[in-house]
């Protein structure tokens, strides 16, 4: 299976925060220090990436984007780290311009859902999200639910997309932490039993969709506890989850 990232990465005090990342360059981040071209600038951002040096990257991406202004690769992972380091506003603006260069609609519409949460506008989120969900099999689609839920539970408004779409017997392939969220959301799981099994759950982005759904749906301060023992299983602080949980508990970066 192809790593997401170095076993040697950036924290995610450094990239949320303000805390230096303290790493060395690698041998592929140090060839590629002196890059000049389109090409050699997105190597250099995939390469910082790999480290989960967001910050860095997004300053590679811009030098890439200023060289091929037309170009939609440079915008779409400048919009990608931009939203791993909680900055969704210049994301919506890079997500928006890889809208209009024609780029994927359902990986568009998906993390254009995805900003807008961690805006805080619950609101605008749904409609992206029920753009997106006609868009996918259901192997995405449950992702698709979960976000859109958790924003009607915020917005004060229905969520449809479960009432609507959610079955048990969904087709959700490796997305399963997020049917598990989904079905306690819709029943199928007690709160007592979500909590039981959120306890054997040894996979820290597993743990991080199971618990960040499954906090939205209990009272304080047993939401603040389950908030925080999420934030503490830090070991793949790159999902969406523990940075909406992060984004939550301390604000954006």
């Amino acid at each position: 299976m192809e790593k997401y990232f170095a076993d040697v990465h950036a924290s995610p005090a450094s990239q949320l925060g303000s805390q230096p990342h303290g790493l060395t360059d690698t041998p592929e981040v140090a060839s590629l220090r002196d890059a000049q071209t389109y090409g050699d600038l997105l190597a250099l951002g995939k390469a910082l990436c790999f480290q989960l040096r967001c910050r860095e990257a997004v300053e590679v991406y811009s030098k890439a984007i200023a060289l091929c202004p037309e170009d939609i690769r440079g915008y779409r992972q400048r919009a990608a780290r931009y939203l791993t380091t909680l900055r969704p506003k210049p994301a919506i603006r890079d997500f928006h311009r890889c809208r209009e260069l024609g780029g994927d609609a359902m990986d568009i519409s998906y993390r254009l859902g995805l900003c807008r949460y961690y805006a805080g506008d619950y609101e605008g989120a749904m409609p992206e999200l029920e753009r997106c969900y006609p868009l996918c099999d259901e192997e995405m689609g449950i992702a698709v639910i979960y976000w859109h839920t958790l924003s009607a539970w915020r917005a004060g408004a229905q969520p449809v997309l479960l009432k609507q779409h959610y079955h048990p017997e969904m087709k959700v392939g490796h997305h399963r932490a997020y049917a598990f969220a989904m079905s306690a959301a819709a029943g199928h799981i007690s709160m007592k039993d979500a909590m039981e099994r959120l306890k054997t759950e040894a996979d820290d982005l597993e743990f991080s969709i199971m618990a960040y759904g499954v906090a939205q749906q209990l009272e304080p301060p047993e939401k603040e506890a389950l908030t925080r023992q999420l934030l503490e299983r830090d070991g793949f602080w790159i999902s969406y989850a523990y940075l909406a949980a992060w984004n939550d508990t301390y604000g954006g970066g």
